[in-house]
């Protein structure tokens, strides 16, 4: 997924607010640290941010326009957008507008925050994301996109049926087409759940099926180097890997987020983002 100044790639985040994101889970078991879902998904948003702004926009002590970026909150009954106070006319930020909008926290560069409440319409912010990818392939035909969707909502209680589902999935391909397009999910668990991780083959259970019909594979590029190539929890992926996780806990959220940054393609080599959680 390359991006480029003559091209640039759009990267959209869609990020569950609900009040459930306000739950605490353990985030390193030795020390017995937890913190909340809404400041791991805080924390992965904005590390993926400052690693495409290093990786991607920067060259030569100036920001590129390679990337431009929308970010959005499903929460309550709305989809907000999530970076600085208005809400852009396209939908999305380029590189130069968005990448100057972060504040320093403790040496961190911080665009990004959630504030948990309400419920979750994320059908709605699927809906809203898609329609702001037709209006940015119709303006950057060539271009790339990938969209990040991270959410613990249940999709039983989202009232998901089989329709929904098949409609949501026939929306994606409509306005994907042939283009490039890549669909990182991650569905969050913080039961313990048992986690499925980028799988090879359609599952047959309800919710996992709809993830693996939603999601796309990972970019070619990522496999070139088989002494690079990526992996989630100690699980190796492959090009056939579907690119979503059903019950991540924060370790394995953190890491698809930051795999993300590795998605685009900018100019020169690419450092290996650093993990958000280490476990010792």
């Amino acid at each position: 997924m390359k991006a480029t100044t003559q091209s640039p790639a759009l990267v959209l985040f869609l990020v569950d607010g609900s009040h459930s994101t306000g739950v605490s889970w353990v985030t390193d078991a030795k020390q017995g640290t937890e913190e909340s879902i809404a400041a791991t998904l805080e924390a992965g948003v904005n590390r993926a941010l400052h690693d495409l702004v290093v990786n991607v926009c920067y060259q030569e002590s100036e920001i590129c326009n390679r990337i431009s970026l929308g970010l959005y909150v499903a929460q309550g009954d709305s989809v907000s957008w999530g970076i600085g106070e208005d809400t852009p006319e396209d939908g999305w930020l380029s590189s130069d507008q968005w990448a100057t909008l972060a504040t320093q926290d403790g040496g961190s560069p911080r665009w990004f925050s959630l504030e948990p409440e309400g419920k979750t319409p994320l059908l709605k912010g699927w809906k809203h994301v898609y329609s702001i990818l037709s209006e940015f392939y119709a303006k950057f035909p060539q271009s790339s996109a990938m969209l990040v969707t991270l959410t613990d909502g249940s999709f039983k209680e989202l009232n998901f049926d089989q329709e929904t589902t098949s409609d949501l999935v026939k929306l994606q391909q409509s306005t994907v087409g042939e283009r490039s397009f890549v669909h990182l999910l991650a569905h969050i668990s913080a039961d313990g759940d048992e986690p499925l991780v980028f799988p090879t083959e359609r599952p047959s259970e309800d919710v996992s099926s709809m993830l693996f019909d939603l999601s796309t594979q990972l970019p070619k590029h990522m496999f070139e180097d088989k002494d690079k190539s990526p992996s989630l929890g100690g699980v190796s992926l492959s090009p056939e890997s579907r690119a979503y996780i059903h019950n991540a806990d924060p370790v394995l959220l953190s890491e698809m987020i930051q795999l993300g940054s590795r998605v685009v393609e900018g100019n020169g080599p690419r450092p290996l983002p650093v993990p958000i959680i280490e476990e010792e």
